[in-house]
């Protein structure tokens, strides 16, 4: 991993690392902002809706961090293997999973699984953009943590594309290009603070285009609507407003968060597999064979 790592990963490792290591053992959620109960509780039930079912899944998750979403899906069935490049994210992940408590205010109402889940996670240190698994060995995959450039986001959808079996599914969120962006004139790419992690925001026409060499299908819906105002009601009708919101026409754009459900992944065939052919097909090919006195051929490999 460290070989082929660009300068701006460095650098967000580094950030990453000083973050992770700073943060308390036992999640504090802030009282605004990103991970806050609010944000959590619009953000984190369309990712796991759009993962179900996760009771007997397996899943490659790419991204990470400190174990949010990881914990959650073991909770809900899932066996998961975790990948991240922040060492200090994974140890934080690791001590989160073997509490049995997610790091975050969001709880799930159902678990399948309590207690110590250290049994039913794997945790790995690689770079997203550079890590492969068995062919067709997963039937979820999700990233929730967005690439800062184009060729590392299509080097992970190719490997998860790989990844993913014939009927898999992966789910991914990434900044997205909001109508408040689009109407101020933001720009589509910046940093979360002075110096910090450099991020891309994303539209629709940007993913599909991106995505479609590697799914057949694809899904997008924008969510974590933020209104204004509405930060002055209670968080439980905030939550219900934002995602009433979600499904709004026009309003829904001002998500900042981009969903994107991808299926039929596109990629080699298996060899050696057979394909099921035209209806009788086989049949009338035998009789002819036997009735010339031979044995029917089937594979290129017979002939040798």
């Amino acid at each position: 991993m460290v070989a082929g790592l660009t300068e701006e990963s460095r650098h967000e490792i580094q950030l990453k690392d000083e973050e992770y290591e700073a943060l308390p053992e036992t999640f504090v959620p802030p009282p605004s902002g990103w991970r806050s109960e609010f944000t959590d509780k619009i953000e984190i039930p369309p990712h796991l809706n759009a993962l179900h079912p996760l009771v007997g899944r397996r899943v490659l998750e790419l991204g990470c961090g400190d174990g949010r979403f990881t914990t959650l899906m073991a909770q809900s069935g899932a066996e998961v293997l975790a990948i991240d490049f922040s060492f200090e994210g994974l140890r934080k992940a690791s001590w989160h999973l073997a509490k049995g408590s997610p790091p975050t205010s969001y709880q799930l109402r159902r678990k399948h699984f309590a207690g110590d889940l250290r049994t039913r996670v794997g945790l790995v240190q690689a770079d997203a953009s550079r890590f492969h698994v068995a062919p067709r060995g997963f039937s979820r995959a999700l990233s929730a943590t967005p690439l800062d450039s184009r060729d590392e986001r299509m080097e992970m959808y190719r490997s998860v594309a790989e990844a993913l079996t014939e009927d898999g599914r992966f789910v991914a969120g990434v900044e997205y290009d909001d109508l408040y962006r689009r109407v101020l004139g933001l720009p589509k790419v910046r940093r979360y603070s002075r110096g910090g992690i450099l991020i891309e925001h994303l539209n629709i026409a940007t993913m599909r285009r991106e995505m479609s060499p590697y799914f057949g299908r694809l899904r997008m819906q924008p969510i974590r609507v933020h209104l204004p105002f509405v930060r002055l009601l209670p968080i439980g009708t905030r939550v219900v407003v934002s995602r009433c919101a979600a499904s709004t026409p026009i309003l829904k754009h001002l998500g900042d968060i981009l969903l994107v459900s991808a299926e039929r992944p596109w990629r080699l065939p298996q060899e050696g597999v057979r394909r099921p052919g035209y209806f009788g097909a086989s049949a009338i090919y035998r009789r002819y064979k036997c009735w010339r006195g031979e044995e029917p051929i089937w594979s290129m490999d017979e002939y040798v």
